[in-house]
């Protein structure tokens, strides 16, 4: 079965997009993926050589080259918006966006092109972390405002003891964004076109589940719901993915291939 049968079956409804060239999605798919299981063991091989042998060096040269902190953007460490996206902290995280992108990428690539497809990755991790930012700078405005002098943050995972940076839950990681990017493209390409998204019974349509995705994620911000979980930055990736749809796949400034 191929990568594109497998991810139409486990997603969408039979009337799906055409067939892509196979090996784009194949290699660009299993290519990606075998990036972000390598960052992945390397994180967790950082953090064994850290905690058991208190050697930080590897653990270091993650969070300052690797991560995306406010501290990386400030030091001029501009790669750090898109690699981040390539490194995990968990094996439920990785399991969970690299299920995600084995399922969208093929049918992605297959719609509008590699080409496009890898701009959607880079250009969703970048506007994620440039909106998570602000989102960030709106909060402690307001905090200050009401008399608050403790930072404010609206997403991250808490740092590692012994990290460059004084700057509590600032640590962003992960592909969620990159991956709504792509998901929000694909929704505006194929809006009709079923979803299934556990534990309904039943396929939700593509532009009603990133819609509402979307909803979510803007509520949670503003009523600081599982902040853990990065709200700005899945937005920062749902935008740019419809931007770009919008700008240069529909209006067809880019070139498909």
């Amino acid at each position: 079965m191929s990568a594109r049968s497998f991810a139409t079956r486990r997603f969408f409804t039979q009337q799906s997009s055409p067939a892509p060239r196979r090996w784009r999605p194949q290699i660009a798919t299993y290519a990606t993926i075998a990036i972000c299981c390598s960052g992945y063991a390397y994180n967790l091989y950082a953090d064994d050589q850290a905690q058991k042998k208190r050697n930080t060096w590897h653990r270091n040269f993650i969070d300052k080259n690797l991560l995306f902190t406010r501290d990386n953007y400030n030091g001029g460490r501009w790669w750090t918006m898109v690699t981040y996206s390539f490194v995990h902290t968990s094996a439920l995280h990785l399991a969970v966006n690299m299920f995600a992108l084995s399922s969208f990428a093929p049918i992605c690539i297959g719609l509008i092109g590699l080409r496009s497809t890898s701009a959607l990755w880079l250009g969703g991790s970048v506007s994620a972390m440039y909106l998570t930012m602000a989102g960030e700078d709106y909060k402690n405005k307001q905090a200050k405002s009401k008399g608050s002098s403790k930072p404010i943050t609206v997403a991250g995972w808490p740092l590692p003891q012994g990290s460059p940076t004084d700057q509590p839950n600032t640590r962003f990681i992960g592909a969620s964004s990159s991956l709504l990017s792509i998901v929000a493209a694909v929704a505006c390409k194929i809006p009709q076109h079923g979803m299934y998204i556990f534990p309904l019974p039943v396929a939700v349509p593509m532009y009603g589940a990133i819609g509402g995705f979307a909803v979510f994620s803007a509520v949670a911000y503003i009523q600081d719901l599982l902040p853990f979980l990065g709200h700005t930055g899945h937005l920062g990736g749902i935008i740019f993915g419809a931007a770009y749809y919008a700008l240069a796949l529909r209006t067809k400034r880019f070139p498909r291939r």
